[in-house]
């Protein structure tokens, strides 16, 4: 069963599902989650009115930060809120610097469970007792998350290692809480019919997907050995390695990057790294990732990004990676260069061709409001110009132009602004999107050449061919007996 039909049919199926939705959804009005959905410019106003409504009479009104009042209240309710607040904590455009500077706590900051549990799954998930595996076994976790726990060890062959460790029961919590997610989406889907365009149900099934991918440790596992087999040629990036012997859904074990954090500037200018080239390296990567491959991290926030002793890039944590099929990247990929060309005609055109545009939408007013937003972005200093931003602007046109909002761009968009936010830490002058222009170009050429457009067909057809032979002898035998 996929994760829309199961999210679905477990919301009937739970006991007092809408009495415990009910407290939820009061918990968050009070700790000012309405306040900040009301902000956001997309939200149809139809459903503004209804949850400005809710929270007049619900939201408590004192002196504390509502960051702070937010911050507390998804740790209270679970894993998978403290898991929407991860998300949230990267898009300060929406929820202003104030609130995701608390949400940001989000990430590591959460109380870890006995390190006596930690070592009980281990022996399980490995069978062999703690003893047999390590030389050492740092009992004090170095990280600690909503979903899991990070310690280090040392292996008896003296390999230093990272252990991460799933929660107990985590599976079972996280999905009670994706099912009022989903019901929450389906519910303003049902009741305001414009709030059908924002996709909400699908981000959610998105949302749930990955997390939910995000518990099976072994997916994980995987992941890093797909990005590895991507990059194993590149030579300032690398993926650490995987101990597959000692993996389990539960424990993974990953060589211990002893590196410098890609914000630490002070310590990488210490050890001598050339920013400038870190940085190249950092926009290389993420074209490469997104568009070549179509598989990319999407949780490259700054502490899961190290620089070793050679200058090379290493990512960790793996749980959260995204996809995009070839038509995506060919639509993202002419999107940023039409935009960073100022061509704002052929951004409607792209849209349309992509059957995102109602029939009755003014390709020269959109054209015109997708230039109003954009004018004031792509004129800043070069250092300043945020495309994931603008892509949030043209997201917020959705409501008045019929546009179709594309839930698998959700993670990317979050990803962009990840990416653009390191890129500015390194070398605040640098625009990484025109250092990736001349591979976006020479992508798209090399995509629309048409020997490798012929070259794939073939590619994807050559299973038939291979037959074609056969089909051809049986059609020749069928005509002969007639």
């Amino acid at each position: 069963m996929n994760i829309k039909n199961k999210l679905k049919s477990s919301i009937w199926k739970t006991p007092f599902f809408f009495i415990k939705s009910i407290l939820v959804f009061i918990k968050l009005t009070r700790a000012g989650a309405l306040i900040l959905i009301l902000n956001i410019e997309i939200i149809p106003k139809k459903l503004k009115f209804i949850l400005r409504t809710f929270n007049f009479f619900i939201y408590k009104n004192d002196d504390e930060e509502i960051g702070s009042k937010l911050l507390k209240c998804l740790v209270e309710l679970g894993p998978g809120y403290i898991k929407f607040g991860q998300a949230l904590s990267t898009r300060s455009d929406l929820l202003g610097p104030e609130v995701t500077k608390h949400l940001k706590n989000l990430q590591n900051n959460i109380k870890p469970f006995s390190s006596l549990i930690a070592k009980e799954i281990i022996e399980n998930e490995t069978k062999l007792l703690i003893n047999d595996i390590f030389m050492s076994f740092n009992e004090t976790p170095i990280a600690a998350a909503s979903v899991a726990q990070v310690h280090k060890g040392i292996l008896k062959n003296g390999e230093k290692v990272a252990i991460k460790i799933l929660r107990p029961k985590i599976e079972i919590t996280l999905f009670r809480d994706f099912k009022f997610f989903y019901w929450t989406s389906k519910c303003i889907e049902f009741l305001i019919p414009e709030g059908k365009r924002l996709k909400l149900s699908q981000t959610v099934e998105v949302f749930s997907n990955i997390s939910l991918n995000e518990i099976n440790l072994t997916m994980e596992a995987s992941a890093a050995d797909e990005l590895a087999e991507n990059f194993k040629n590149h030579s300032n990036f690398r993926v650490p390695k995987i101990f597959w012997n000692l993996t389990s859904k539960k424990v993974l074990v990953l060589e211990y990057i002893e590196g410098i954090k890609i914000d630490d500037l002070p310590a990488l200018k210490k050890y001598n790294h050339d920013i400038n080239k870190i940085t190249n390296i950092s926009a290389e990567v993420f074209f490469l990732q997104v568009f070549r491959d179509g598989f990319f991290h999407g949780d490259m926030h700054p502490g899961n990004i190290f620089i070793d002793k050679k200058g090379k890039l290493i990512p960790i944590d793996f749980g959260i990676m995204g996809r995009l099929n070839s038509k995506d990247r060919q639509f993202l990929a002419l999107l940023l260069t039409y935009l960073l060309d100022k061509n704002y005609k052929k951004v409607v055109e792209i849209h349309s061709e992509a059957n995102m545009l109602g029939s009755d939408v003014s390709h020269e007013q959109l054209a015109l409001a997708i230039r109003a937003i954009s004018t004031p972005i792509l004129n800043k200093p070069i250092g300043d110009i945020s495309l994931a931003k603008l892509l949030g602007q043209i997201l917020g046109l959705s409501k008045l132009y019929n546009i179709e909002i594309q839930s698998q761009f959700s993670l990317l968009q979050k990803t962009m602004l990840m990416a653009e936010g390191t890129a500015r830490g390194l070398s605040p002058e640098t625009n990484m999107w025109e250092l990736s222009r001349p591979l976006i170009k020479k992508w798209i050429d090399e995509t629309n050449d048409p020997f490798n457009i012929l070259e794939e067909w073939f590619h994807k057809n050559k299973l038939i061919l291979l037959k074609l032979p056969e089909i051809i002898l049986k059609i020749d035998n069928l005509i002969s007996k007639k």
